[in-house]
């Protein structure tokens, strides 16, 4: 009969000198000895455990083949749990030991079918052990709980990965303004890629949540840079991706970041109603005193700008407004990006198109000069030649409403002699060159206008589909 699961491990003679049992041994593979045990020796897992200072679940895993034994420590518990003798130790590459023996042995046992004893209630178990069990149970069990710290730091990633990954998106984040979108592009995607893969591999918990934030911040990386190159689809899929990695991550700044390019994306894919639920996702996310709250109200005002809605466009840009007051002297800093400068476009660059959108000309030229000197005045390694670029065209558009369009024909050939036309200066200098054409289409320099901006806009249409 099999052994009850409180008795003694009972091992037969020769156990340890069959083929198998010696071919685990030399294998090392603790977990086909453990099955080999209950085939031949009729010992449950419960027992098993016991007698080597593991918890049953655990040596289910062993059995399972889910988990192998690494460590010498633990080889050497095992060994000294069962009682090994001198020849199978040397098999496991383990030294012999002089001692008592631990475990009794009997004559050899009919083979036995599995047992189905697979879980004991643990309170019941420990009241039924004799204090001597328990106390050989406990002896095994610091060494176990060392194994499973030893295993909940085990990974695949490590600081130095971690320390890579942000040194890339702080050079992301300080060339997308000045490099070629499609090759910051390229270095995106590979990175993504590759957290996506490390995210799959072993890694602690901390560094899972780690992970999950720099796979957000490159995903909202690569929906702006997608943004760039005319595909809005690729664009709204990876901003999706960024707010629900940073989500997952418990990043809520991050998550109003993905948010910001959300609403852009729909905006310059007239889908303003969109853009107005994105940035009031963002703004449930976005830090009070934070340059970000800015941009996002500002979001949501010119939204509703291009849904002809102007007293909540208003209501918008007063709060921008008076979130701007208060953010503190020191901006925050976005890897390399100081994020005051964003806020102060925001509130008017926005503003400029969303006065333009009302019909509000005179307006528009105001908020759209301020912008240009927004730009003008900041460091030159923080200056955006596509937001510049745009910045003039909504000065083209308000000069345009004010009848002057050779002063607007002239903004919008500076706009697209930009050193960065993407698509979204090109969509906006669509809009100028429909604006001129409805009224001044006789003019030879809206012609010429007319001329250059079919030349430009080829790459990006294509790229687009």
């Amino acid at each position: 009969m099999p052994n009850h699961a409180l008795e003694p491990l009972r091992i037969p003679n020769g156990f340890w000198a069959r083929d198998e049992v010696t071919t685990a041994l030399h294998r090392r593979d603790i977990g086909q000895v453990f099955c080999l045990l209950r085939r031949y020796a009729g010992a449950s897992q419960t027992r098993i455990g016991i007698a080597v200072g593991l918890a049953q679940g655990t040596v289910s895993l062993y059995m399972n083949g889910q988990r192998t034994v690494t460590t010498i420590d633990l080889l050497e518990r095992v060994a000294t749990g069962l009682d090994l003798p001198g020849h199978a130790r040397l098999r496991l590459g383990l030294a012999p030991q002089v001692g008592p023996a631990t475990t009794a042995t009997i004559e050899p046992a009919e083979e036995h079918p599995d047992t189905k004893r697979r879980t004991v209630v643990s309170l019941g178990l420990a009241a039924a052990l004799s204090p001597t069990t328990i106390g050989a149970v406990l002896r095994g069990s610091a060494a176990e709980a060392m194994e499973f710290t030893r295993q909940a730091t085990m990974s695949s990633v490590g600081s130095a990965t971690l320390d890579h990954l942000g040194c890339v998106m702080t050079d992301l984040d300080r060339s997308y303004s000045s490099r070629p979108p499609a090759e910051r592009f390229a270095v995106a995607h590979a990175y993504r890629q590759r957290v996506g893969q490390l995210c799959q591999g072993k890694r602690t918990l901390k560094e899972t949540r780690e992970l999950y934030v720099y796979a957000a911040w490159l995903s909202e990386m690569l929906a702006w840079l997608a943004h760039d190159l005319g595909s809005p689809l690729a664009a709204e899929a990876y901003a999706i991706d960024a707010f629900e990695h940073a989500d997952q991550a418990g990043h809520n700044e991050l998550c109003a970041w993905a948010a910001d390019a959300m609403a852009s994306i729909a905006m310059y894919t007239g889908q303003p109603g969109r853009a107005v639920t994105a940035a009031a996702k963002g703004l449930d996310r976005a830090p009070t005193e934070h340059p970000l709250t800015v941009r996002l109200q500002a979001q949501a005002a010119r939204a509703h700008a291009r849904l002809g809605d102007a007293d909540t466009c208003a209501t918008f840009f007063h709060a921008a407004e008076d979130s701007f007051d208060r953010l503190p002297a020191r901006a925050p800093v976005r890897f390399a990006l100081d994020t005051s400068t964003l806020a102060s476009y925001a509130l008017t660059a926005y503003a400029s198109s969303a006065a333009v959108w009302l019909g509000d000309f005179q307006r528009a030229e105001l908020e759209a000069r301020n912008a240009l000197a927004v730009h003008e005045a900041a460091p030159a390694s923080t200056r955006s030649p596509s937001r510049e670029a745009i910045a003039r065209i909504d000065l083209a558009l308000a000069l345009a409403g004010l009848r002057r369009p050779e002063e607007a024909v002239d903004l919008g050939l500076q706009a697209l002699s930009s050193t960065r036309v993407v698509a979204s200066v090109i969509t906006r200098a669509d809009e100028l060159r429909t604006a001129l054409r409805s009224r001044y289409s006789d003019l030879n320099c809206v012609q010429d206008f007319s001329a250059q901006y079919r030349h430009l806009s080829q790459p990006a249409t294509t790229a687009e589909r």
